[in-house]
């Protein structure tokens, strides 16, 4: 989103206005973002359940959104600096699209990262008993505001086509638009940086804190150790290890917690292992391993909305699917170099981030 907020102001003055949640955020608010044009506001977890108590008929994942501050804070951004449009990321931020019954000029766009409804969807599925009745609760309120929200937009864009084709299928849009997000890697930056690779190595790489990343970790730990192989080193990259994951450090098992530079953690690596079971959407890492040249071995969850038919991703669903391309990847030197080439290449070819600027010419063309 960073990219997208540099992209825009080459041509537009751009007014930020977020959430701040977590320490970290607040660390990346004062380094990274100009006090003139930027608002956040912060929301605690205490704030979080009050919402979500007080609007109960919103998704729990859209209520933590809901702030009376945040709402003061949009207008007076509207109505002091007179702005043409919103970029609204995410589908829980669609709520504030009341915005236009106030201002029905204003373009109102919306980016979906992923398909609120899939999610949910997923989550009823893989519960049982009163957790089932919750996320099928949760999964019915979900589907009701992201059809309206989406309804209402003036554009919405998806950042895959099955997203795309999903929203056509639920709500019937006929028009999403399409763009490729960004996924971290400058090749200008990269391209000449010389890497000692850690012989035999494997990483996965996530915000631990979520739970998908979380599971995925563990899975992986576990392949890992049935493997029974003392020179292949594991790595977990990514922020908020929970005690559990952290306990599993060892001679061959690294958990880095945050790190200043992501990249420089993954490209130690020879090739990347995500054995996501939940989720939607398009896996940043998944691109960031990929675009990095690292191998990538993942499932149709890991896969979606970037190589669905595993023409370069290595597919694998089953724990011993997984195994064994490990096995028969991690001991081919040659086929790690060839599969690191074609991984880079992919990632070139259909992840241009120059189709997303374009993309954003057309829908934000200065009005005359």
């Amino acid at each position: 989103m960073g990219k997208q907020v540099e992209a825009l102001r080459k041509k537009h003055n751009v007014y930020v206005l977020s959430f701040i949640t977590m320490p970290l955020e607040e660390k990346i608010v004062k380094e990274e973002y100009n006090t003139d044009s930027s608002y956040f506001v912060r929301i605690s977890n205490k704030d979080r359940l009050r919402e979500g108590l007080l609007h109960l008929n919103k998704p729990l994942m859209f209520s933590a959104r809901t702030s009376k501050e945040f709402k003061q804070q949009f207008l007076k951004i509207i109505e002091e600096k007179k702005i043409d449009a919103i970029h609204c990321e995410y589908t829980a931020m669609a709520q504030y699209i009341w915005i236009k019954k106030m201002y029905p000029n204003i373009i109102f766009n919306i980016v979906e990262h992923d398909v609120t409804r899939q999610s949910f969807y997923r989550k009823s599925m893989d519960s049982k008993g009163l957790k089932q009745l919750f996320w099928k609760w949760q999964l019915n309120l979900a589907t009701k505001y992201e059809k309206e929200y989406c309804q209402k937009a003036d554009h919405v864009i998806a950042v895959n086509s099955k997203d795309q084709r999903l929203l056509h299928e639920y709500y019937g849009l006929n028009q999403v638009e399409l763009m490729n997000p960004y996924y971290g890697v400058d090749f200008d930056e990269i391209s000449d940086k010389v890497v000692n690779k850690i012989q035999k190595s494997i990483c996965f790489i996530g915000q631990m804190g979520r739970e998908e990343n979380h599971l995925a970790a563990m899975r992986l730990i576990h392949i890992v150790k049935s493997l029974n192989r003392d020179d292949i080193r594991l790595t977990i990259i990514g922020a908020h290890p929970n005690e559990e994951l952290q306990k599993e450090e060892c001679e061959n098992i690294h958990i880095t917690g945050f790190v200043e530079n992501i990249e420089d953690e993954i490209l130690k690596n020879q090739i990347a292992v995500f054995p996501l079971t939940l989720g939607a959407g398009i896996k940043l890492k998944v691109l960031l391993a990929c675009g990095l040249g690292l191998p990538v071995i993942t499932t149709d969850i890991g896969a979606e909305g970037i190589d669905e038919d595993g023409n370069t991703l290595i597919l694998a669903n089953t724990d011993n699917q997984i195994k064994n391309e490990i096995l028969e990847l991690i001991d081919d030197s040659n086929k790690i170099k060839s599969k690191s080439i074609e991984s880079k290449d992919f990632v070139k070819k259909y992840f241009s981030w120059n189709k997303t600027v374009e993309l954003f010419d057309r829908l934000y063309e200065v009005r005359k």
